[in-house]
């Protein structure tokens, strides 16, 4: 298992140091990483499941990744509880995206629902994925 967390830590690195263009601060980096890990642990999620939600591949993912997500983004402070939380959102994405993107986006994507928690937050991340306003 602790090889497994160390993959998706490794993953998860790669996106916070720069692979893939999102700025974020020193302990917003930290933040991504230990949010990941934990959630990892917590969600019983594979390196696969991981991987493929942070790539945007998301055909034929298992709750345990749905939970997963939910767990990230509920630590992150993006959701509480199934409900998106814009405040945090606009501070914590606005820079990256920009606010007026960032506004459509979220009037897109943050009225969708799913049958729980964990494929609320699923649904939630496919939305601001495509809308290229990436969680992680």
């Amino acid at each position: 298992m602790k090889c497994a967390v160390a993959l998706v830590v490794l993953v998860i690195c790669t996106i916070v140091n720069g692979q893939i263009p999102i700025n974020l601060s020193e302990q917003q980096k930290i933040n991504a990483l230990q949010y990941s890990a934990e959630c990892f642990e917590k969600e019983h999620s594979t390196t696969e499941a991981a991987t493929a939600l942070i790539k945007g591949q998301f055909d034929g993912l298992d709750k345990n990744a749905q939970c997963f997500a939910n767990c990230f983004l509920q630590k992150a402070g993006f959701i509480s509880n199934g409900v998106p939380q814009p405040e945090v959102l606009s501070q914590k994405l606005g820079p990256n995206v920009g606010q007026d993107k960032l506004d459509a986006i979220m009037a897109k994507c943050n009225s969708l629902k799913g049958s729980d928690n964990c494929e609320t937050a699923f649904v939630l991340y496919q939305c601001y994925y495509k809308e290229h306003a990436t969680l992680v």
